[in-house]
């Protein structure tokens, strides 16, 4: 547990409820004293006060505890602006059925790298074996399978984004030329 991200995490949401400090200890039934230093980074809360803050801020214990939340938020929130650049000659039209593809389509080009990351790390299969008494053999690792499946999933949300998109008017030399 990194006190300093968890201590931060704890003070930007604090602050979006509008909290001071003392407020919000009272509010978990600590002192005041002792809430500055865990959002300062210089102690760490017991399970019990953890949950007590996540409770009182609306949030999980996992999100103040795991960074890895937000950062996968903003890669889709980046990949998502990204999609919305290139889908953006979509007609108005359509723009709500290809707002929820394209965020879709974020979350699992994400999903996607990370799990890529894994595989090149990883391998793409594993010994694996049903008991100690059979030989170990070499198996397809699931997250091999989890890359497969989303990826058919990405590209057919990324062929629908296509086919929202107006279809250009084919020009008089092409027409000529029998295309």
């Amino acid at each position: 547990m990194d006190k300093q991200k968890v201590g931060f995490r704890m003070r930007d949401k604090r602050k979006e409820k509008k909290m001071t400090q003392v407020d919000f200890a009272k509010k978990v039934g600590i002192s005041t004293n002792y809430y500055a230093s865990i959002e300062q980074g210089k102690n760490s809360p017991s399970l019990d006060v953890l949950a007590r803050v996540a409770k009182a801020l609306d949030v999980s214990v996992l999100y103040l505890l795991n960074d890895r939340i937000d950062d996968m938020e903003n890669r889709v929130e980046s990949e998502a602006k990204r999609l919305k650049n290139l889908f953006k000659n979509i007609p108005k039209t359509q723009l709500d059925v290809a707002e929820g593809l394209i965020t879709q389509a974020a979350r699992l080009r994400i999903l996607l790298d990370d799990n890529w990351k894994d595989i090149l790390e990883n391998g793409e299969y594993e010994k694996f074996s049903q008991s100690e008494n059979q030989v170990p053999y070499d198996r397809k690792r699931p997250i091999v399978e989890n890359y497969d499946n989303r990826d058919k999933t990405y590209q057919s949300i990324i062929k629908q984004l296509n086919d929202l998109l107006p279809q250009s008017k084919p020009d008089r030399k092409s027409k000529l030329l029998g295309r």
